[in-house]
């Protein structure tokens, strides 16, 4: 093989790669976007989350209402101290009788 060829060669190879880490990194920044401008807002309307106390726990809720966004440690929190509610007998079930 001649020294052009393989210059050739090695050349579209080269730029293969680059075209491919340039695209990966512009997927990645598109990602990176959308998760900014995702973050802490309502999926049904988009407006920014509120923080809101309820029963002494710190929630988001959609200054519209569309909803609540609580995490794991908050639902256990609220239900332990409302073990009558829906959300406490959710979480702690009556252990049935036997």
């Amino acid at each position: 093989m001649n020294t052009r060829a393989e210059e050739d060669i090695y050349f579209a190879k080269r730029d293969r790669e680059l075209i491919r880490r340039l695209h990966q990194g512009s997927e990645e920044e598109q990602r990176r976007r959308v998760r900014e401008l995702s973050h802490m807002r309502c999926p049904e309307c988009g407006a920014r989350l509120a923080r809101a106390d309820h029963f002494g726990v710190i929630i988001e809720e959609c200054p519209v209402g569309h909803g609540m966004w609580l995490t794991e440690v908050e639902m256990r929190t609220l239900a332990r101290r409302e073990r009558n509610s829906w959300i406490g007998r959710y979480f702690y079930r009556p252990k049935p009788v036997v």
